[in-house]
């Protein structure tokens, strides 16, 4: 059997799982051609390595072997839960590393579109792909194309919202150094392709657009050639200050801009940042409700209560302190460091069932071993979430597996907890990844194909 195998293509050999083929047709996606050409263009770099079973260790070669236009399944040949998740975070292991690849003082990444950058004022048209709009005129001292970062929550909030009745249970981050964590969200070329194509990034475009909203999908061939698909990444930054080594964190110089609110002056702040978590979202052409792999810092906070060790977001000198608890309000992050002293006092507490921990596991520690001297080696997967039945006729979400899903810097205040043989306080639409993104709409209350950053247009 082919190595490139598809978990479509062999869903009738997973006895406990549904087969996954059949996916949603993303040729119309696909085939729209835009001025510079088309939406989803062919590339002929696809990665198609996957996993090899038999290997003690992977080599640095394969660690940094490439970007995956899908999944690859290298050597395995039973598909049953264990190595599924075995090849699905072995692909999001690959994707972190391609996309992180640094030229110079510019991370791969860097050169996407910001949301800042995509859903204009006025629903106006965004500037071509990898062009952000001018800084605001505060912002002083940074290199060209610098980024701007304003976002205090991976849900953009602004520093006034209430968290009343809010399902997402949102709020900011504070670092130990009393600095808030700031958060970009950005889309890749295929995907930006698509919305401005359709007309998407505005209000009235999406009123407009009567078709049912597909992004573009990731598929590959064997000779390596393939389509990318639509990727969004959700980042997390931590502002580099005292007790933080920059050299031990994937790190770039941008703004740090806060609006003027509550009585206090707008600022814009240089700043060297420093990498504590990313999603990467990844739609292709056997996952149409998309893959979901997370990222985080290795020093972000613990699994468990401890009293040494230096993290970004725990105190381990705080016995008394509030775990996973938000910041009081007002938040106000032109204030720094926070008034009264206040730090977060962050644990992680979503568990995983065996096959996602031992594969997550599996794969840190040989590619944080292939990776060596390298920066990136600092980072870890926490886990890749992924559709066993993308064509389920009862559940659109796919039924995902792991059940929840949880970044320490993203998710900090809706982490699936359990107790005994149950869940707690844990609503399946809050702490699954893929539960929670199958409610995402329009702002005319279209469905958007798993996506929220249709719901920010103007």
């Amino acid at each position: 059997m082919s190595k490139l195998k598809t978990i479509g293509a062999v869903g009738a050999a997973i006895s406990l799982l549904a087969a996954v083929s059949g996916c949603r047709n993303t040729e119309n996606a696909e085939d729209v051609t835009i001025a510079s050409g088309p939406i989803n263009p062919v590339i002929d770099n696809c990665n198609t390595t996957g996993p090899v079973l038999s290997s003690a260790s992977i080599s640095s070669e394969t660690a940094n072997s490439g970007l995956p236009c899908t999944v690859g399944f290298g050597d395995i040949t039973e598909f049953n839960l264990a190595n599924l998740q075995i090849a699905f975070d072995f692909n999001s292991w690959l994707t972190f590393v391609a996309l992180n690849k640094k030229s110079g003082d510019s991370i791969e990444w860097q050169g996407w579109q910001d949301l800042g950058s995509l859903m204009l004022a006025d629903g106006a048209a965004p500037p071509p792909f990898g062009e952000a709009v001018p800084a605001p005129e505060i912002c002083t001292g940074g290199a060209k194309g610098a980024p701007v970062l304003q976002m205090i929550s991976k849900t953009p909030i602004t520093p006034t919202a209430s968290i009343s009745g809010e399902p997402l249970n949102t709020g900011p981050l504070i670092d130990q150094n009393g600095k808030y964590a700031r958060y970009q969200i950005l889309v890749n070329e295929p995907m930006y392709n698509y919305i401005v194509a359709n007309d998407l990034y505005s209000r009235a475009g999406q009123a407009a657009f009567s078709d049912e909203i597909e992004f573009p999908a990731g598929k590959m061939e064997p000779d390596g050639k393939g389509v990318l698909g639509a990727i969004v990444l959700k980042v997390s930054w931590k502002v580099m200050g005292e007790g933080d080594d920059p050299a031990a964190f994937q790190s770039v110089t941008g703004y740090v801009y806060t609006p003027a609110s509550q009585g206090e002056p707008a600022t814009c702040v240089t700043e060297q940042l420093g990498l504590v978590g990313m999603h990467i979202v990844h739609k292709t052409d056997a996952e149409p409700q998309w893959l979901w792999g997370s990222f985080e810092h290795v020093a972000n906070v613990p699994d468990t209560p401890t009293s040494d060790g230096h993290f970004n977001f725990y105190n381990p000198s705080c016995s008394d302190c509030d775990v996973n608890t938000q910041p009081p309000q007002p938040w106000s992050p032109s204030v720094e460091p926070f008034p009264g002293d206040f730090r977060s006092q962050i644990m992680r507490t979503t568990t995983y069932p065996k096959e996602a921990l031992d594969s997550a596991g599996r794969w840190n520690s040989q590619f944080q071993a292939a990776l060596g001297n390298s920066v990136l080696a600092n980072y870890k997967l926490v886990t890749t979430q992924w559709p066993t039945d993308a064509k389920s006729k009862t559940d659109p979400s796919g039924a995902p597996f792991p059940l929840f899903a949880a970044n320490s810097t993203m998710e900090t205040y809706v982490q699936a907890t359990r107790s005994g043989n149950g869940w707690i306080n844990t609503p399946q639409a809050t702490s699954s990844c893929m539960a929670c993104h199958n409610n995402a709409t329009t702002t005319d209350g279209k469905e958007s194909d798993f996506s929220f950053v249709l719901e920010k247009a103007q």
